[in-house]
């Protein structure tokens, strides 16, 4: 289980930085109005939108095999 709450813990991590990264070129985005900065904020919002999804894949992933364990039980 160490190895699955270190995934978490990263993946956690990861999509922390991919917010507070998308806040930061959104603020930019706002102050200066420039392209560059347009697509900056583009690519956060990808990466994390793409973090996001991984966390909630990592999320249903756990559930499906805590579930086929008590399936398993049953």
């Amino acid at each position: 289980m160490t190895s699955i709450n270190a995934l978490r813990n990263s993946l956690d991590r990861a999509h922390q930085n991919a917010k507070s990264g998308l806040e930061d070129a959104l603020g930019q985005v706002v102050d200066t109005g420039s392209l560059e900065d347009f697509e900056a904020y583009t690519d956060a919002a990808r990466r994390a939108q793409l973090t996001g999804t991984v966390v909630g894949e990592e999320l249903r992933a756990q559930h499906g095999l805590t579930k086929a364990i008590i399936d398993g039980i049953q």
